[in-house]
C-alpha cells in the first residue's frame, strides 16, 4: 500500500532532520562519519520516529522532530550490533552490505556508540523542552536501551536458550522490538502534555504493535525472498520463535488478538480517528499479507 501523503512528507521531514544531526561526512574523523551516514541514512522506513510524530497530533515543529529521530538513532544502533559476526553475523541490511562490511567491524561498533551518545545529546539539546520531560525522556530511553530493554533482548537471543512459555517469548519480542516503538510514542505524547492513562494506553498499545511487527519479522526470516526483507533471511531457523511454536490456527489467532488490543488501546488514548491510527492499520494490511503468502 502507498503511504498517506502526509506520512510521506513526515518521513522526507525525518530524514533532512537526521541529517542535520549528523556531523559532515568530511569532518574529523571521517571514516566513522562516513560509516554513521551510510547506517544512518539508509533506505529506512522511519517508522519509530514517524510513531512519535503521529503521538504528538503531528506536530512538526524543530524540538518534535529532533525528539523523533532519537528513537531512530537508537535502532540503527541497535542493528549495526545485531549484525555483527559475533552477533547474528549478518551480511545485508537496508538492501545493502552491512556497515561492518562496508567499513570494518571497529568502525562499526564505534558509530553505534556514537549513535547512542547522540541519541542522549539529542535530547538534552532539545529546545523548548522542559527539564522535566528532558528528564523522563531520557530515563526512559536508559530502561530500552538497558538490561531490561534491547541489551537483554539481544543476550537472551543469542543465548536461545530453552523457553517454557509462549509468555517468555512475548516478553523477549518486547524487548527486541516493542520497547522501543513505546518509547517512540510515549515520547510523542509526553511533548503533547498528556495524562498518565493515556501513557498508560500507548504502552499498550506498543506491547501489541512490538508482538504483531516482530511476528512479522518471524514470517519474513522464513521467506526466501531477500528483496522483500532488504536483509539476511532464515537467520533464525534455530532459534525457537512464536512463528516455530504456533500451529498456523494459533498465528492467526495471535494477529487478531493484537490487532484488536492494539486498536482498542489507540481509541482508549484517543487516537482512534488519527492519522496514527490510520499508519498502524496500514501496517495490518502488510503483517496480514505476510502470514497470507506463508498460509497462516
Amino acid at each position: 500500500m502507498t503511504p498517506p501523503m502526509d506520512v510521506v512528507h513526515l518521513k522526507s521531514m525525518v530524514n533532512a532532520t537526521l541529517l542535520n544531526l549528523l556531523p559532515a561526512q568530511e569532518t574529523s574523523p571521517t571514516h566513522l562519519h562516513q560509516a554513521m551516514h551510510y547506517a544512518l541514512l539508509g533506505s529506512g522506513k522511519r517508522l519509530r520516529p514517524l510513531l512519535t510524530l503521529l503521538a504528538a497530533n503531528v506536530a512538526t515543529d524543530s524540538r518534535t522532530l529532533r525528539m523523533a529521530c532519537v528513537s531512530e538513532l537508537v535502532h540503527t544502533a541497535s542493528l549495526i550490533l545485531d549484525d555483527l559476526p559475533c552477533m547474528d553475523d549478518a551480511t545485508m541490511r537496508r538492501d545493502r552490505p552491512c556497515t561492518h562490511i562496508r567499513f570494518s567491524e571497529s568502525t562499526a561498533i564505534l558509530a553505534s556508540t556514537n549513535f547512542l551518545n547522540l541519541a542522549y545529546g539529542v535530547i538534552a539539546d532539545c529546545p523548548n523542552v522542559d527539564a522535566s520531560t528532558k528528564v523522563a525522556v531520557s530515563a526512559h530511553l536508559s530502561h530500552v536501551i538497558g538490561s531490561m530493554g534491547l541489551v537483554g533482548g539481544q543476550i537472551a537471543d543469542l543465548q536461545n536458550q530453552p523457553v517454557g512459555s509462549k509468555s517468555a517469548i512475548e516478553q523477549l519480542y518486547h524487548q527486541k522490538t516493542g520497547c522501543l516503538f513505546e518509547f517512540a510514542v510515549v515520547t510523542g505524547a509526553r511533548l503533547r502534555g498528556v495524562d498518565a492513562e493515556v501513557i498508560d494506553a500507548l504502552m499498550r498499545f506498543a506491547r501489541a504493535f512490538g508482538l504483531l511487527f516482530q511476528l512479522y519479522d518471524d514470517m519474513l526470516d522464513h521467506s526466501t525472498f531477500v528483496q522483500e526483507t532488504g536483509k539476511d533471511v532464515q537467520q533464525d531457523t534455530a532459534k525457537t520463535t512464536l512463528l516455530s511454536l504456533y500451529t498456523p490456527e494459533e498465528v492467526r489467532g495471535a494477529l487478531s488478538n493484537a490487532q484488536a488490543m492494539a486498536r482498542e488501546q489507540l481509541s482508549r488514548a484517543g487516537y482512534d480517528e488519527s492519522l496514527l491510527a490510520a499508519l498502524v492499520e496500514q501496517q495490518f494490511v502488510t503483517f496480514n499479507g505476510a502470514a497470507q503468502r506463508l498460509g497462516v
